[in-house]
């Protein structure tokens, strides 16, 4: 039909799979530092060092663009966690995804705060992928506790520093967020969470 909107192309070679991904890592740098309306495709061509045509090729449009940067984490860490102590290097790890991609997280954070509904569908089903993961390492634990409560904590949790972080810090959270005492504190507050950490308070 002549009112419909052109698709987004798949690179056939590995020239063009690197021209997509920096244009994508460059709208991800641009989207974290001035927000999606403050980011244009004029912006995004020249940081990436091709045409406006170029972009369009690949995204037809901005939120196009946007939209394909709203992926699920992987987070390499393994299927299962055999004592508590290794449940917490595994929720770790996994923090260190999103600490990896800070800047993709703010982008994302400013545009739920808007009410953006392709970023709150990509929250929702992030938190729902996370407490999944949670919940299945816990069990592969033997956690003792109540697996979807210390889930819930752990995500409220940790969610709320990784938010804190990058609307403080901006573009140089991923640099606090893999400091030695910022990580350190990650593991502290994941202990609290399932009950292995007396100081926690009340």
């Amino acid at each position: 039909m002549a009112n419909e909107l052109p698709l987004a192309r798949e690179p056939r070679t590995p020239e063009a799979v690197a021209t997509r991904n920096r244009i994508l890592q460059v709208a991800r740098e641009l989207f974290a530092e001035r927000g999606f309306d403050g980011t244009s495709i004029r912006m995004i061509a020249n940081r990436a060092g091709v045409s406006d045509p170029a972009v369009h090729y690949y995204f037809p449009g901005k939120y196009d663009l946007f939209r394909a940067l709203m992926v699920q984490p992987e987070y390499r860490v393994s299927p299962v966690a055999r004592t508590l102590d290794e449940a917490v290097d595994v929720l770790a790890a996994m923090f260190d995804w999103w600490a990896e991609n800070a800047a993709l997280v703010r982008a994302m954070l400013q545009q739920q705060l808007r009410g953006d509904p392709a970023s709150v569908a990509y929250l929702r089903d992030g938190e729902a992928r996370y407490r999944g993961e949670v919940e299945r390492i816990l069990r592969s634990a033997s956690y003792g506790g109540d697996i979807e409560a210390a889930a819930d904590r752990l995500f409220h949790t940790l969610s709320g520093m990784l938010w804190d972080a990058v609307m403080t810090y901006g573009n140089t959270a991923g640099d606090v967020l893999r400091q030695p005492v910022f990580r350190e504190r990650v593991r502290f507050f994941i202990r609290c969470a399932i009950g292995m950490e007396a100081r926690c308070g009340a």
